[in-house]
Formats: structure tokens, sequence, C-alpha cells
């Protein structure tokens, strides 16, 4: 692909379209064909480009990244496109000299932001697709753990980490980050099976005292 042609893949952040860099806010601009969620291509109303709607699959997407092929695509993804996102399934199909990546905020930035503190050596786990394979008693090591939310099974998950850590550690909900009904709150485990799914959040995890 010609230089002008690449796949933009920008990284749109949590949510709020103030999070976007102005580059990336450039690329969408110029873009011929966005391609998305329905979420993300609703923050871009002005935008005259052909719009594609895409539920985040990854066939789904490159299908329709190889339909519009020669055009300036910007794909829309949410948060930074190196943190648990449908970017490196793009790039291992196009190959990276066929892509321009743009990076975004992610959650996990935005909660540490939030609550001022540094997320240097953070274990970040994503359960957005799946369950997470680790080994849960594995994790008790770390000082601090964020995981990003997903489904219902993965909530089970996340709830048996929480019992396992016990009570040395506290339990922060950082939901809907960036936008109006943002929220965040200390849980215990008992609670986290019980929220609401899909979940749009981080579960953060700090061992007391230490961070």
């Amino acid at each position: 692909m010609a230089i002008a042609e690449k796949i933009v893949i920008v990284g749109c952040g949590p949510g709020a379209r103030e999070c976007l860099t102005l580059e990336a806010l450039s690329e969408i601009e110029n873009a011929e064909t966005l391609i998305g969620s329905a979420r993300l291509l609703a923050l871009f109303p002005e935008v005259k480009a052909k719009r594609v709607s895409v539920r985040g699959y990854r066939g789904e997407t490159i299908e329709a990244i190889q339909q519009h092929a020669g055009q300036r695509i910007a794909l829309l993804v949410t948060g930074d496109p190196g943190l648990a996102s449908l970017a490196t399934s793009v790039i291992e199909h196009f190959g990276i000299k066929a892509c321009r990546v743009l990076p975004g905020i992610s959650s996990v930035q935005i909660v540490f932001a939030r609550l001022g503190i540094s997320w240097e050596g953070v274990r970040i786990i994503s359960a957005h697709a799946a369950v997470p394979s680790y080994n849960i008693d594995s994790l008790a090591t770390e000082h601090a753990i964020a995981v990003l939310s997903g489904n219902a099974e993965s909530m089970i998950w996340i709830a048996t980490l929480a019992r396992k850590l016990g009570e040395l550690w506290r339990i922060d909900v950082a939901q809907d980050l960036t936008l109006p009904n943002e929220r965040i709150c200390e849980v215990c485990a008992d609670e986290l099976e019980q929220l609401p799914q899909p979940l749009r959040a981080v579960i953060l995890f700090r061992k007391r005292g230490k961070i």
C-alpha cells in the first residue's frame, strides 16, 4: 500500500472525544472511510467519511478493511492500540508496513491518574475476550494488578482472584472512565459478581501499604 493509503489505526481512548490526540483527530477528519464500533463512530458526527460499523471481531474487521482497500482508512479502536486491542490482529494480518498506529490513552492510565498514583510495575491483565489463563496464586507476589473487565464468566475469575488475594488487598472498580457517569469505588470480593454485565471497567487490586 502507498503511504497515503495506509491503514491508520487510531487509539480513541476510554470513551471521551477530549482524550484523543490532535494527530488522531486530524487523521479521522481526513479519512475517506471510518471503521469501528457504533459507539466510536458516533463520536464524530461531523466527519463526512463513509462509516463502516463493526462489532470488534477479527474476521469482520479485516474483511471491512479489505473491502475498502485503496481508500484512506481510519480504524477506530478503544483505548491504546498496544494494550488488549483489535489492532494486534490487524497488524498481524496486513503487516506493520501497511499500517500506521496512533497511540491513545488507555483506561489503565486514566484510573491511575484519577487516583494520583504511579502505575509503574503494575501487572495488567485483559479479561475482555476470554477468561485469563494466569495462575491466580502467582499473582499474589505483585503489588498492583489492573484487570480489564470482560463478560460475566471473566468476572467470576476476577472475584476468585479477589478472594485468593484476601483482605490485605484493596479492590477498586473504575467504571465508564472519562464519560459523564464515571465512577470509581472500593468494593469487596463478594460484590464483584453482582456488578451488571457487560461492565466497561478496570478492576484495580492494590496491596495495602504498598501503593
